[in-house]
């Protein structure tokens, strides 16, 4: 019998008109739940007037204002986008006046007082007490002064924040280039580019998206169209200095007020490092620790290039430029490893990729998926593709829906990201809510002649989002704040992380690969080297992982009221990176994560692959297709969402306490 899924809530297809009401009911619906909680007497607080009517409007209305902070970022309509950014920042707006109540606090404050919260069910407890908490974070118990000047400071931050987001996301630079001066990029690509006719001469667009920015970067043989393109990608979007500068000024005068030393310190106080301490002695050892390896890794790139130059009888500058790194990396690993990306994509077609992905999704988490055809699909752009996804392991209940938005397209989101939709709850009947993702990307469009293909670390990219998907889809709370990956931001990529070791995995190579033309697998001896060559130039990659880092960490530490941002990137890039920013380029303002959610927190990324590392090096190598493993991984990991603490999880999963010997072995290749 077949069975049958429930409509997907949300139309992705409303007016501009649409998308501010739904936010203007959003805001009446909690304004209401509010001002009656706030007006209650202390006889009169109860969980049943306090924490249920907080927990309903919060999981019924989270849905909306994810749908339009999805639009914003995807709507093919420029009316819609500009509405939704516009509903956003009223809504931010709201939510920072709402979130500091002095009414509500006390309110909540009063009730957690008198209530014992010990005979409170484990995510009903800890709900209560992050509610607080947050109150706390927002100033509350302070003086209504000291309250109102941090409400003021988080609101203009709010509308920096939206402006620097809009002007990253909606940049739409090209430059052009004659045929010669693309040199290396093979015709099928040439040709999918648009042309312009300039006195007389034919050129070539070549825009700051990935499907254009990174083929360039590896491929081209002209430095010096390598080095005009790479200067204009690093220096997109001007108007962001000053926002960003202007973003973390208010950051540190929020945390001055709050007590904190520095905006930094006022992040990671619930993360899992907890301090600025921690996280420092973590990426400045591991630079320590990479340094020497990074110098080698540069001085075999040295000699790459100084060889090509002679030649081709050109000069040699004697150094490797930012623009160089990815050019004589891709040569490295075609004459040394015999790995040549161009010829590995053959075996990945998007679509079958995809498809194969979510066979392994299925046979390891226990899972089932079931693509929606065209004609049933409401979508925002006929390119996107939406999936059923069932459990296969439990009930067979129906767990919600994934949607796939893979193509570039004028003012879209520019990177590869997991979008929540619509986060699963528990409803008062006991069932749950099913959960809603989109995978937003960026790979090269098919042609009438050919697929789409997959670079190998594309297909590695593909993995690691569509593992966000799997963490929203899995997670099973009873309330929406704890769903998914709303984990401390610190452990929120290990899931993703530890899922890519399946693109080095031989077991899976060869099950995901099939050439476009021949449907054959990629040899034994190519996965072989694929596998090898997983650490080439390791140092060099990390080490520009730590930069970033570093970067976020020194701009929300700092206490220079004048701080150049522009000044501190770039040297500090060169420091810790060993190579110069192309002149006059200012990469922060295209930094996105430092203004999305990520600030104070870019260590994370290193920080959580120690995690990631030890979660399959310790449980799934070997055992890749292991149902019994993964459904564990499931239950302890996806399926909890942030109702209990990231350390607490993986001591569940490992039976142990975390260690960090597989990611300094398998990653930073030190024993």
């Amino acid at each position: 019998m077949s069975r049958i899924a429930p409509a997907p809530t949300l139309d992705f297809t409303i007016t501009p008109e649409q998308v501010a009401s739904i936010i203007r009911d959003a805001i009446e619906k909690e304004l209401a739940v509010n001002d009656t909680i706030a007006a209650l007497k202390p006889e009169e607080q109860s969980y049943e007037t306090i924490v249920r009517p907080l927990a309903h409007i919060e999981n019924t209305m989270s849905d909306r204002i994810l749908l339009v902070n999805l639009l914003s970022q995807v709507s093919p309509d420029a009316a819609v986008r500009e509405a939704a950014v516009e509903a956003e920042r009223v809504y931010e707006e709201f939510s920072i006046e709402q979130s500091m109540r002095h009414d509500l606090y006390v309110s909540i404050h009063d009730f957690i007082n008198k209530t014992d919260l010990s005979g409170f069910e484990h995510e009903d407890a800890r709900l209560l007490k992050h509610m607080e908490r947050g109150f706390r974070r927002n100033g509350l118990h302070l003086s209504s002064e000291k309250c109102d000047h941090l409400k003021q400071l988080r609101k203009r931050l709010s509308e920096v924040t939206i402006e620097y987001n809009k002007n990253w996301s909606r940049e739409n630079s090209s430059l052009l280039f004659t045929k010669e001066e693309l040199t290396g990029l093979d015709d099928d690509f040439i040709g999918g580019l648009t042309t312009k006719e300039m006195d007389g001469v034919k050129k070539y667009v070549l825009t700051m998206k990935y499907p254009d920015y990174i083929p360039l970067m590896r491929l081209c043989k002209n430095e010096n169209t390598r080095k005009t393109h790479m200067t204009a990608y690093e220096s997109r979007s001007h108007e962001n200095i000053v926002l960003l500068e202007e973003a973390v000024k208010i950051r540190r005068q929020c945390a001055k007020i709050l007590g904190y030393e520095s905006h930094a310190a006022f992040i990671l106080d619930v993360k899992m490092a907890k301090t600025v301490g921690a996280v420092r002695n973590f990426v400045d050892d591991l630079a320590t620790r990479l340094k020497d390896a990074g110098i080698r890794e540069f001085n075999v790139l040295k000699e790459i290039k100084k060889k090509e130059k002679a030649e081709n009888h050109e000069e040699y500058d004697g150094k490797i430029n930012a623009w160089d790194t990815s050019y004589y990396k891709r040569i490295l690993l075609e004459k040394h490893y015999s790995v040549d990306q161009e010829k590995i994509k053959k075996y990945f077609v998007l679509e079958a990729t995809i498809q194969k992905m979510l066979d392994i999704y299925e046979k390891v988490l226990g899972l089932k998926f079931n693509k929606v055809s065209k004609d049933k699909a409401v979508v925002w752009h006929e390119d996107v593709q939406i999936f059923e996804c069932w459990d296969d392991a439990e009930d067979k209940s129906f767990m919600g829906y994934m949607y796939l938005d893979l193509f570039p397209r004028d003012s879209k989101y520019p990177h590869a990201a997991c979008f929540p939709v619509e986060p699963a709850y528990m409803k008062e009947d006991g069932t749950y809510v099913p959960s809603i993702a989109a995978m937003v990307a960026n790979f090269t469009k098919p042609t009438k002649d050919k697929p789409s293909l997959l670079k190998h670390e594309e297909v590695v990219t593909l993995f690691h989002e569509l593992g966000h998907v799997m963490h929203h889809i899995c997670s099973r709370t009873k309330y929406s704040r704890f769903h998914g990956t709303t984990v401390e931001g610190d452990f929120v990529e290990a899931p993703s992380q530890m899922l890519e070791n399946w693109c080095y995995d031989a077991t899976s190579l060869k099950y995901l690969s099939a050439h476009f033309e021949t449907g054959e697998p990629l040899s034994d001896d190519t996965i072989e080297l694929i596998i090898k060559s997983k650490n080439v130039n390791a140092a060099i990659d990390n080490l520009r992982q730590l930069f970033f880092g570093i970067f976020d960490m020194d701009i929300h530490t700092s206490d220079d009221e004048h701080l150049d941002t522009t000044k501190l990137y770039n040297e500090l890039g060169e420091k810790i990176c060993f190579i110069a920013a192309p002149e006059g380029s200012f990469g922060q303002a295209s930094f996105g994560h430092v203004m999305g959610g990520y600030d104070a927190g870019y260590y994370g990324y290193m920080w959580s692959k120690v995690f990631s590392s030890d979660m399959y090096f310790s449980k799934f190598v070997g055992h890749t297709l292991s149902r019994e493993v993964g459904y564990a991984y499931r239950k302890e990991i996806l399926e909890k969402g942030s109702s209990v603490d990231g350390m607490e999880m993986l001591k569940r999963f490992l039976n142990r306490e975390p260690s960090s010997e597989a990611f300094m072995r398998e990653e930073i290749g030190i024993n």
